[in-house]
């Protein structure tokens, strides 16, 4: 038994991704941004929830947590070689095209992104693009890699609530279900606006792309990053949040 447990735990130290691999993927994933403006929205919470009720400034998150645990959970669950498959992935310049049309249409409000989605889907000759760029929002953001922003997330979040408790299971698991459908409809409408300057031809190429398991790896990885990076800022929310306004 012994034995067993040291190889197990040397295993996980020598073959996790190494902090400069996880640092790398940060600057050519452009997530160090992301971080960087979740650090931002959520402070900005923060000092507006402290300004409704002064006390509660007492137990402030530290911000600077998130990119910290973000890394942590990368380098703790992706091995070193998932880790080389994704930085190898990301030499692909339609990768980085993608990435930087995500990045951009996040300053896009979601009135204007609803507007083209509706405008692409009146539109018969789109349905073929619209297609598939609904498997390349399905491949790379998997209902798997969304539900682990629920459970690891949410869930924590109305069961430590005041009345988390009563909440029966049925009615979690309702919520779970409609989280993860309303987390994918978002995906796939912002996935549509990010790549509306994509050829079809592009397109196809980026939905092949989206089939390897590098991609798989990253996103499973990156919504159970950002869930563990936000959990302890959400725990420390949970008592001023009314589960009432939320049935």
């Amino acid at each position: 038994m012994k034995k067993l447990l040291l190889t197990t735990l040397l295993s996980a130290f020598l073959f996790s991704a190494t902090p400069e691999q996880v640092d790398r993927y940060l600057s050519i994933s452009n997530a160090d941004e992301q971080l960087a403006e979740l650090e931002e929205q959520f402070s900005r919470m923060q000092n507006n929830l402290n300004s409704i009720d002064p006390k509660k400034g007492e137990s402030n998150y530290n911000m600077q947590m998130l990119s910290i645990r973000f890394k942590e959970y990368l380098e703790t669950h992706l091995s070193e070689s998932e880790m080389d498959e994704i930085l190898q992935a990301y030499k692909n310049v339609l990768l980085l095209q993608y990435v930087s049309a995500v990045a951009q249409s996040q300053y896009t409000s979601e009135e204007e992104i609803d507007d083209y989605v509706r405008s692409l889907e009146s539109d018969p000759q789109m349905q073929a693009r619209i297609e598939l760029v609904a498997k390349i929002a399905k491949e790379m953001y998997d209902t798997d890699a969304l539900a682990l922003m629920f459970d690891n997330l949410i869930k924590p979040l109305i069961e430590n609530a005041p009345g988390g408790d009563k909440i029966d299971p049925d009615t979690l698991k309702k919520r779970r279900e409609g989280y993860i459908e309303q987390m994918a409809e978002q995906m796939r409408k912002e996935t549509l606006f990010a790549t509306r300057d994509f050829t079809q031809e592009e397109l196809e190429k980026l939905e092949q792309l989206a089939q390897e398991p590098a991609i798989k790896h990253e996103s499973k990885a990156v919504f159970g990053a950002t869930a563990y990076a936000l959990e302890e800022f959400f725990l420390s929310l949970a008592k001023r949040y009314d589960i009432s306004k939320h049935q």
